[in-house]
């Protein structure tokens, strides 16, 4: 987290030993199986956080142990929710400027075209500028230690 970083926490660890000790003398196979392992959380790769899930070999020697290291990527294949409906807010300065937002939808998948609607119902001031962001947001922590990191992806002017 950021307020802790460079520490690991592992909230997941099994263990398999794949041989009895002895030599190794030719290149050999060993099986294994990590069965109905429940993966609590999906890989991430954020600004704060680094969630991963690996496979971790130790080979045991007089010198040094030889470890190697592979990452496994997790993504949790959900159902769509049923109800997806649209979404809208209201903005505004009192006799003034009146705008409301609509959104095809509450929920996007990442590959997802994000639909929505401007509608300007009261004008009464000069307008500038106006620009519409898609903003990233990583929150890490609990409350009262939560932090949280935007990121602006795109600007629309």
């Amino acid at each position: 987290m950021f307020f802790d970083r460079g520490n690991h926490y592992e909230f997941l660890s099994l263990v398999q030993e794949l041989a009895a000790p002895g030599e190794l003398q030719h290149p050999q196979t060993f099986d294994f199986n990590f069965k109905n392992v429940e993966k609590q959380y999906e890989s991430y790769n954020g600004i704060n956080v680094k969630l991963r899930y690996f496979t971790r070999v130790t080979v045991s020697r007089r010198m040094a142990d030889v470890i190697r290291e592979k990452d496994i990527w997790v993504y949790s294949y959900r159902i769509p929710p049923e109800m997806n409906s649209s979404i809208k807010m209201d903005v505004g300065i009192e006799d003034c400027l009146h705008i409301e937002f609509e959104y095809s939808k509450s929920k996007y998948h990442l590959k997802d075209v994000i639909v929505g609607r401007i509608y300007f119902l009261l004008v009464r001031l000069k307008i500038k500028h106006m620009e519409l962001s898609i903003i990233r947001r990583e929150t890490t922590g609990a409350a009262p230690n939560q932090y949280n990191e935007s990121e602006t992806l795109v600007r629309f002017e």
